[in-house]
């Protein structure tokens, strides 16, 4: 059986279109993906994101067990501001890719991926001091809604009553609604404006009733999807996976700190030695796309790597995607050509992200 998020009767109520996603029943699309992809882009809309998890890791040692577990440099990081980064593996391939929020040096939260999160916890249960750190898993208790799109500061001062307009990029803050406390950051997964929000389960179906009311439209993932590919956002289990690591990515930007931590001496011969495969992005004239999955082709015909993700771009008007490839065929302008099984389509390699939203 699916697991459901608190949301999902909304859903329903709804008639969102449902599927299976990493054993969550989760919304692909309400009205139509090109509109919901459109509204993010131009208005404002919300996301059900209840099926990530986050994890509490508080006590005195929290700030070196997080340190040496996670990529990202925790200790210039201020309080009330998060960060990017990489879970890894000893062989430095990535686990996950995580965001972890410091509240202060004893106080994190860690939010991961709905479909790592067991194996997530699991490693860092593994690796948890014998005393001074306490680690819990918050999903049974906590949900999330995503606000995004240049209009969600307004919806967000309308229905919270705080003009949180001024907000830098990636920091966090909390406020009281109804008598609830609900913790806020200025983040999101689509290249837009926006806040992610968690609270209480019963807090975040008031809150996404409340926001419905307001005349904030939903979006699936069907929308998540293309607005992420669009903005050069990774997906886990497509650009990433436990079996690349992030030279291989090019994300070496979020594991470049000189600290010791699990998996970089792996990084660093595996940046001596170079990589067998490199993330790269690419462009195809017209609509139809590439599918993860399919092979990557040189001017011979012989392969050269695998597509990791691919859609049309509604907001660019062409297809795009990425794909690892040849190192040697890693280079901004070269021509591939995508095998799709039935049909060929000639590609070019491209700089990421695609889309920047426009200052």
């Amino acid at each position: 059986m699916l697991n459901q998020t608190v949301l999902f009767d909304s859903h329903t109520r709804l008639q969102a279109r449902m599927v299976d996603f990493g054993g969550w029943n989760m919304p692909v699309q309400y009205d139509g993906i090109l509109a919901e992809h459109h509204r993010v882009r131009q208005d404002v809309s919300m996301f059900d994101t209840c099926h990530m998890d986050a994890f509490r890791v508080d006590g005195p040692g929290s700030l070196d067990f997080l340190s040496r577990m996670l990529t990202q440099d925790l200790r210039t990081l201020a309080d009330g501001r998060c960060r990017y980064g990489f879970l890894l593996h000893d062989d430095g391939g990535v686990l996950d890719d995580l965001i972890a929020y410091r509240r202060s040096a004893n106080r994190w939260m860690v939010v991961v991926n709905a479909g790592t999160a067991a194996g997530d916890f699991a490693w860092l249960q593994k690796h948890l001091p014998p005393a001074g750190v306490e680690l819990e898993d918050l999903r049974k208790r906590r949900g999330k809604i995503d606000l995004q799109g240049p209009h969600s500061g307004i919806a967000f001062k309308n229905v919270l009553g705080i003009d949180a307009g001024k907000m830098t990029y990636f920091s966090f803050n909390t406020c009281m609604w109804n008598g609830e406390k609900i913790l806020y950051s200025r983040t999101g997964y689509t290249g837009e404006y926006g806040f992610e929000l968690y609270a209480d389960n019963s807090v975040i179906v008031a809150l996404w009733e409340a926001l419905l009311k307001a005349g904030v439209t939903p979006a699936g993932l069907g929308a998540r999807d293309t607005l992420r590919l669009e903005a050069g956002l990774p997906l886990y289990g497509h650009e990433l996976n436990d079996s690349v690591t992030p030279v291989e990515a090019g994300m070496m930007r979020y594991a470049a700190k000189e600290e010791d931590f699990l998996g970089r001496q792996s990084l660093v011969k595996r940046l001596q030695t170079g990589p067998l495969q490199s993330l790269v992005g690419f462009s195809i004239t017209g609509r139809q796309s590439a599918r993860n999955g399919n092979r990557v082709l040189n001017a011979a015909g012989d392969p050269i790597g695998l597509v990791t993700s691919g859609s049309y771009a509604p907001t660019l008007g062409y297809a795009i995607g990425y794909a690892y490839v040849r190192p040697d065929m890693a280079v901004k302008g070269k021509t591939v050509t995508i095998d799709l099984g039935t049909r060929r389509l000639d590609a070019s390699i491209v700089s990421t992200p695609f889309y920047r939203k426009p200052s």
